[in-house]
Formats: C-alpha cells, structure tokens, sequence
C-alpha cells in the first residue's frame, strides 16, 4: 500500500485553527484597514462565495445565476451528503438554522428534504447546480464540509464534465487526499491568515491555501504562501466596497466573496488609467 501524500491532520490543530479565526475576527474583524500602494500586476480571480451570497440566497441556483450575470471567474459551493447520498448544497449541518428544512442533513433523506426553502429559494443538490454549470466556462469550488464522500462527488462532477475546472476545498485534509491522488487541483482552508495554514498547506502537498480576510495580517500570509509556490486565496464572509479593495491590493491569486460586483467595481478604480 502507497503511503498517503498527506501528514495526519491533527483535529486538535483543527481546532485551535478554529480558536485563531475566532480571536482573528473579533480583533481585527472592524478594525481600521491598512492602506495599500497599488494594484498588484495580475488580476485576481474572483470567485463567487456560495454563488455570489450577498446577491441572492446562498448556495442556490438564482445565487450561482447572480454571480453569472456579474461575470465571475468561477463559483465556490458548499456540499453535504444527505442520509440516502445525495449531495445538497448548503452550509450548515443542520437544515433548521438557515431554512425551512428541519433535521440533521447527514440524517434525513433528499425526499425529505426537497422543497425546503432558504430565503424563498428552493434548496438544491450538487447535480441541479452541475447542470446550470456545465452550460458555461467557469471554475467550480467546491468545499467539501465533511469526509467520507470525495470519490462520490468527483465521479458526479466527471459526469457533467466539469472535473478539469474542478477545485476542491476543506479545513480537513483527509477530505482532500482522494482528489489529490487523482490530480484533482485542492486547496486547504483556514480560518485565520496565519503562517501556520502556509505551512500545514505546503506540507500535505495541496495546491493552494484560502483563508479568511483579517486586516493587518493578509498580506504576509499571502507572501508566505506564494513564496511557497502555492496558490494564495482569500474569502470573505463580511464584505464592503473598502475591505475588497484592502484585500485586492494584498494580492491574492484568488478573491472568494459574497459580493464579486464590488470586486469587478473596486478592479476599475484601482486599475491604472491610460
């Protein structure tokens, strides 16, 4: 047997990661941005987070539409397995805390589940987003918000022929390493821009390392990673006009938001004039 690419992921390492991004928002989270000098040379991708979040209902058809319409690079989706194996797109683990569903996802049936709603909008499996992609160019994130289900998730995105624009992301490496081993692009997620993500993400041999935007701090942790030859991205779940702007002039390879309109805005003020 081949030894795995990837050290042991310790959950107690995932949990003071947790600990970190915690302390990181509360201290820095409204603190005063730090003003950058310019436009890095090469322009971001911009991701639309959850389809584009902060234009339409999370996670569902009408965001991913949202997030189109706005131009975006490509879009990031969160997945779950429900208790008969289909692959819903949502955050949480439970349906009551952000829809009209009821139950523990891993626990309940999509029959149960179809028809619940987020927002007004009708929850959806990873299939029904598949469909809306595979009629157009763009990259596809995925999060990954458990293990145990990588394999079944990339045979259903081979099936619509999305696997070469495929990304797969989570905060735990062990759902990552059936995608890596088979040359599948991955990215290991934090939740604070800390030195340790860069090296943790270096070390298990993934592709890239995302993590939440916190001022003062971006910066360094997107040199670290990029000096590690690795993909830098940063995703926000708080945006404004002005903390897109602090993390565009950071430099990431990759902007994640709610908001990719005020990315594309915020690009043309800050792009250089003829």
């Amino acid at each position: 047997m081949s030894q795995s690419v990837y050290p042991a992921f310790s959950r107690r390492r995932l949990l003071a990661g947790a600990g970190a991004g915690l302390s990181t928002l509360a201290v820095w989270g409204l603190s005063p941005l730090v003003e950058s000098k310019s436009l890095p040379d090469t322009r971001p991708t911009i991701i639309g987070h959850r389809g584009a979040e902060g234009l339409a209902p999370p996670n569902t058809i009408a965001s991913i539409k949202r997030a189109l319409e706005v131009g975006v690079d490509g879009v990031e989706l969160d997945v779950r397995r429900t208790s008969d194996g289909e692959f819903l797109l949502f955050h949480d683990p439970v349906l009551d805390w952000n829809s009209t569903g009821r139950g523990w996802i891993q626990n309940t049936p999509w029959s149960e589940i179809r028809g619940a709603r987020i927002d007004g909008e009708p929850l959806v499996t990873l299939s029904d987003a598949l469909e809306v992609l595979s009629e157009t160019d763009v990259s596809l994130y995925l999060e990954l918000k458990e293990t145990g289900y990588t394999d079944a998730v990339l045979e259903t995105v081979a099936e619509y022929g999305l696997r070469d624009r495929l990304t797969v992301i989570a905060f735990e490496t062990e759902a990552l390493e059936p995608a890596h081993n088979r040359g599948v692009t991955t990215g290991l997620i934090g939740s604070a821009p800390t030195s340790q993500l860069a090296t943790d993400a270096a070390d298990y041999g993934t592709d890239g390392a995302f993590c939440h935007y916190a001022p003062h701090l971006t910066s360094e942790f997107i040199e670290e990673v990029k000096a590690a030859g690795q993909t830098a991205g940063i995703w926000k779940l708080v945006d404004t006009k002005g903390t897109i702007r602090d993390a565009l002039e950071a430099g990431p390879d990759v902007l994640v938001t709610n908001h990719p309109d005020y990315a594309f805005d915020e690009l043309e003020q800050l792009e250089p004039t003829a």
